[in-house]
């Protein structure tokens, strides 16, 4: 063979080569391409799994504070709930007691003032014995029902525990 033949046998082996070359890298280079998609649409899948647990795990965290709050709340509304209740227990045998000191100079009004005691004991009973749902479903449709001794009440009430907290600081 001569020079040129080498030469040109060397072109046409290349080329060849180069062909051959090219379409086994463009095999491997597809192959290789759809070996990252399939990972990446795993990868995609995984993603998507572990986002959907965290999202559950964060819901069933959130509900369970919500629960202990929630829990926490009506512990103390009940606890202040009790307290109220004695505090107008305590305000009723007072009241009773000043009957007990008026009986004998105007047995009348005590008789009055002892009824009264008796109606405040008996709300305070009413509010230990009811839970705070049912007392604000009363107080409401009380409310409804007679605006005009709601309100007259609540100002009562209002002068009474003043007066009760003045003398409590002295």
């Amino acid at each position: 063979m001569t020079e040129k033949d080498n030469l040109t046998g060397s072109i046409s082996d290349r080329d060849a080569w180069d062909r051959t070359s090219g379409a086994a890298t463009a095999g491997k280079s597809g192959a290789a391409i759809d070996k990252l998609k399939s990972s990446a649409s795993d990868a995609l899948g995984d993603l998507k799994d572990a986002a959907a647990a965290v999202s559950t795990d964060a819901r069933g965290y959130a509900g369970g504070v919500a629960a202990d709050a929630a829990g926490a709340f009506k512990e103390a509304v009940e606890t202040n709930k009790t307290a109220g209740a004695d505090a107008i227990a305590n305000i009723a045998h007072s009241v009773k007691e000043a009957a007990d000191g008026i009986e004998q100079k105007s047995p009348q009004v005590a008789s009055i003032v002892r009824s009264a005691a008796e109606g405040v004991e008996r709300i305070s009973t009413d509010i230990r014995d009811r839970n705070v749902g049912e007392l604000v479903d009363s107080v409401t449709k009380f409310a409804q029902r007679q605006p005009a001794a709601f309100f007259g009440i609540g100002i009562l009430a209002g002068i009474v525990l003043t007066r009760f907290m003045r003398n409590s600081n002295s």
